[in-house]
C-alpha cells in the first residue's frame, strides 16, 4: 500500500533539509497543513489532527504537558509536534 501524502510529508521533513527548514516557520497546526500543501503534500486538517493525536497519545503526561506549553513562536515548535520530528532535535533545543 502506498504511503499517504501525510506520511510522505512527515518523512520529507526528516530526510529533506529544505522541507525541514520550511517547517521552522510554522507556529500552529493550520500552518503545518498549509505548508505541506504548498509543497504538494495535500491532506486535510482532520487527517493531520488524527495523526497528531495518535502520536501524542503515546507520550507520557509530562511529555504532553511539555509540548502543550512550548512557545509556538520558537523555531523548534513544529518539530515538537510529531515523534519522528522530535527525534531530530538536539538536546537543549
Amino acid at each position: 500500500m502506498p504511503e499517504s501524502p501525510l506520511d510522505q510529508f512527515v518523512q520529507a521533513v526528516v530526510y529533506d533539509h529544505t522541507t525541514a527548514t520550511g517547517l521552522k516557520k510554522c507556529t500552529n497546526h493550520v500552518e503545518i497543513v498549509e505548508f505541506a500543501s504548498s509543497i504538494d503534500y495535500c491532506f486535510t486538517m482532520s487527517e493531520w489532527q488524527d495523526y497528531f493525536r495518535n502520536d501524542f497519545a503515546d507520550l507520557t503526561p509530562a511529555q504532553q504537558e511539555s509540548i502543550r506549553s512550548f512557545d509556538p513562536q520558537h523555531w523548534s515548535w513544529a518539530f515538537r509536534q510529531i515523534s519522528s520530528w522530535r527525534a531530530m532535535l538536539m538536546e537543549g533545543a
